[in-house]
């Protein structure tokens, strides 16, 4: 039995070396790009430092953990609404856990209002929710200062629900880019 066991192991790590190896080759695995670099490694890099500095611009002493939830391609939309698949686009997000008994809505709204004082406008607001049920909320996008088109701006959500800890969601996705160059 322990034979067979290890038989199916090695079938199964050789399966896996296949894998990794077709994604490296086909541009789909990370550091795969030429020296010169590629939309992928610029939106990378641009959405992780955007997200990096909103939680560097946070008062650190009301931070338990930071986990990073998403630094990955995402697909993106045509104008009518359906998916395009030779363009992708770039999303980083992170969950900022702050310390038991923060107000997380506060938290947010000095982030905003730090960002506000670098230049940066806000794009769009929403779910400014505050009933006795579901707590307060916040939703806020802001652009850089500078806008262009293709600067990645900064989503940050929250809500004030004491039902969950107090976190804050934040997220950075850049403009969509050709990714046929990463398509094998």
């Amino acid at each position: 039995m322990l034979r067979r066991s290890n038989r199916y192991r090695g079938r199964a790590l050789a399966g896996a070396a296949l894998i990794a190896g077709v994604l490296i080759v086909s541009g789909c695995a990370g550091d795969s790009e030429a020296p010169g670099g590629s939309p992928k490694r610029a939106e990378e890099t641009t959405t992780t430092r955007t997200v990096d500095a909103a939680i560097a611009a946070m008062d650190p002493s009301l931070i338990d953990h930071v986990d990073r939830v998403m630094n990955s391609l995402v697909g993106c939309l045509g104008p009518d609404g359906s998916p395009q698949p030779a363009m992708s686009a770039w999303q980083n997000m992170r969950y900022v856990w702050l310390n038991n008994g923060t107000e997380s809505v506060a938290v947010a709204d000095a982030l905003v209002t730090k960002k506000e004082e670098a230049g940066w406008t806000t794009a769009a607001t929403g779910n400014d929710i505050a009933s006795a049920e579901s707590g307060g909320a916040r939703t806020v996008t802001l652009i850089p200062a500078g806008d262009s088109d293709d600067a990645p701006g900064l989503r940050i959500s929250t809500g004030s629900n004491t039902a969950v800890p107090p976190v804050i969601y934040l997220s950075s996705t850049s403009t969509c880019f050709d990714n046929t160059a990463l398509l094998p």
